[in-house]
Order: structure tokens, then sequence, then C-alpha cells
């Protein structure tokens, strides 16, 4: 027998109670399963993840003038076209990366020679994006 104190509507009542089965006895079990096995079996390694499709890399000399994309994203607009004569903040290319638009603006005057990216473009931060004369 034990002697519980029960509450009922606020009125307390001291009672006894016969154990048939005492559960506080008995081994707690887990709730989830361990995280951990020890497998004496050997696991062949995960494949990586396909990467998603990338616009190619632009081969470009050491010494040309260009512009690196800033970020990861996808190209939304290219204002600008081969031969036209860009100044310092012109807006060169706008991207999307986590649904955020981004300008990229050009870093000083110069005449755009190659555009190395089109619209739609999934591109990768330090990819090529215009080469200026």
């Amino acid at each position: 027998m034990k002697k519980l104190m029960i509450t009922v509507n606020g009125k307390r009542y001291e009672v006894d109670v016969e154990v048939v089965s005492d559960d506080e006895a008995m081994e707690p079990q887990p709730l989830y399963p361990p995280t951990s096995y020890s497998i004496n079996t050997p696991v062949a390694a995960p494949r990586p993840a396909a990467a998603p499709a990338t616009a190619p890399r632009a081969q470009v000399p050491a010494d040309a003038k260009s512009l690196q994309s800033p970020m990861n994203g996808v190209m939304l607009e290219i204002p600008i076209k081969e031969g036209q004569d860009v100044k310092m903040k012109d807006v060169l290319f706008v991207m999307e990366a986590m649904k955020m638009k981004t300008n990229v603006s050009c870093p000083f005057n110069a005449k755009v020679k190659t555009i190395h990216v089109k619209v739609g473009d999934t591109i990768e931060s330090g990819q090529v994006l215009v080469t200026f004369e």
C-alpha cells in the first residue's frame, strides 16, 4: 500500500492506494532509438549530390581587365552590350540570390569587350562576368 495526497477541484484528500505493479521500479525506455550503432559490416561511402548546372567558365588572360561575380546566384538582366562604353557605378548585371535582386556595378570607366554570361545562367562567386578593353 502507498499513501498518496490527491487534489480534486482544489480540495486535498489523503488516500491509500494498493500497488498492483510498480512502474517506478521499471527501467525507463528511450523515446527515440540511439543515434549511433556499432556495425562490423563495411558500408559504401555516400555519393555526393549532383552539382547544379552552371554557366561554363570563361578562359580570361590574367592581364585582362575583367569583373568577377561577387556571389552565387542566377543572372536576371544584362543591360549592357559588347562594345558599349560604361562608367564607374553603371549597373552591368542584375543577379538574384536567395530571392533578392542585386545590382553588379562597374568598378571603373571602361569599354565592354566580352560578356561571358547570359540571362538565366547559374553564376558562381568569382566567375568572370565581363572583360573590358
